[in-house]
């Protein structure tokens, strides 16, 4: 039997799907054998959803594999033509628009640059940049799409989620959100930056591990999210963890996030009459000092973040991610690695530190991500359980 798909309209699925997708996202293509071990489902269970998913064409099969003993085994995988969405990350001063395939892989892209994100013309400017993403897409393909996620820090989610009073008339006008939704008719979801990042690692950058991951955003603010054993903990309209908010040591009143933040660099190269995006694209060699000032409290306060998290749970690695040009975020790292080692603790087992994995446009591919995990995701996976949805199978 084939399931017949409306176009636009994602497929009803039950938990046990979803589990198995989930499994298939994290870990892999996998032989039907795996999935019922990993699932801990009956083989003919795992056998009945696998031709449910292969009817509605959200997974595929994969070259035999023969072994030394018994029958050849047929792997599962994704199949990136499955479903497609629309991620939105939108900046300060730029608008990423992607359109991802099942398996996370960009399929079309735009970017939109503009002098404020507050202006009342930036939202319109960023909606008719996605117009033409249907013709770009393709019919076929667009067809599956499944829905667009939108992501701000939260200072502009608001205004992109929720809409803004039109200056001249002073009416509320529709968010970019909603008349995405409207326009292309499927769900919109709003998240921010730092857990579409997150997001990006666990479906992307995770594959095929099981990894527990701590994350931090070197941005104007420390940014913080936690990735456990193949769960991203926390609601989506939330950050995933309050490690910036730790106190640091010796130090009255002051918490890990005063220290690891862009915006006290800022202050510091501007304080000596320098213009800031001028000298980070010279990796501050005018102000080398002042640089080294701040990475020095910077690491210091991850350390204690890092360290507080291990002491508590498992990590196996930190991620750090930052506009910090590559050499500088690779010397920054350098520092962490030797401060975390020097000031070790036995009784604790300290992470891998390294930069994020996802390349490119990390957190534009995590925010298309986002309708996928809330429409195709396990309930388990620590996300919201998918809505109930429009659509039929």
């Amino acid at each position: 039997m084939t399931w017949i798909r409306k176009p636009g309209r994602a497929p009803v699925l039950r938990a046990s799907e979803k589990a198995l997708l989930h499994l298939l996202r994290l870990r892999g293509a996998s032989s039907k054998a795996e999935l019922a071990r990993l699932s801990n489902m009956s083989a003919q269970g795992v056998s009945i959803i696998v031709e449910r998913l292969l009817d509605l064409e959200l997974v595929r099969k994969g070259e035999k594999k023969r072994g030394r003993v018994g029958q050849p085994s047929t792997p599962i995988l994704l199949n990136p033509e499955g479903a497609v969405s629309v991620g939105v990350f939108v900046e300060q001063e730029r608008a990423q628009i992607v359109v991802a395939d099942f398996q996370g892989e960009i399929r079309v892209e735009r970017t939109v640059d503009y002098k404020s994100a507050y202006d009342h013309s930036t939202p319109r400017r960023i909606y008719d940049a996605a117009l033409d993403l249907p013709d770009a897409v393709g019919e076929a393909l667009w067809k599956r799409r499944v829905g667009i996620g939108v992501a701000a820090n939260e200072s502009l989610l608001e205004f992109f989620c929720h809409g803004a009073s039109n200056k001249v008339s002073g009416k509320a006008e529709p968010s970019l959100a909603s008349r995405l939704e409207t326009q292309f008719d499927v769900p919109a979801y709003c998240l921010n930056d730092i857990r579409a990042a997150c997001i990006a690692e666990l479906a992307i950058g995770s594959r095929h591990t099981n990894k527990s991951t701590l994350y931090f955003n070197l941005g104007e603010a420390l940014g913080t999210g936690i990735i456990l054993e193949g769960r991203l903990i926390g609601p989506e309209d939330q950050l995933s963890s309050a490690l910036h908010s730790l106190p640091m040591p010796e130090r009255e009143d002051a918490l890990v996030g005063d220290y690891a933040c862009l915006a006290l660099l800022r202050r510091g190269i501007e304080g000596r009459g320098l213009d800031f995006d001028a000298q980070l694209g010279v990796d501050f060699a005018d102000a080398r000092d002042v640089f080294e000032m701040w990475q020095a409290d910077a690491v210091k306060a991850l350390a204690v973040a890092i360290r507080a998290a291990s002491a508590t749970i498992a990590v196996d690695r930190a991620l750090v991610a930052s506009r910090l040009r590559k050499r500088a975020l690779g010397g920054f790292i350098k520092e962490l690695r030797y401060v975390m080692e020097s000031g070790a603790d036995s009784r604790i087992r300290l992470p891998d530190v390294s930069t994020e994995t996802v390349s490119p446009r990390p957190r534009a591919r995590g925010t298309a991500m986002m309708p996928f995990f809330k429409l195709f995701g396990a309930p388990e996976a620590g996300l919201v359980a998918a809505p109930e949805s429009r659509d039929v199978a």
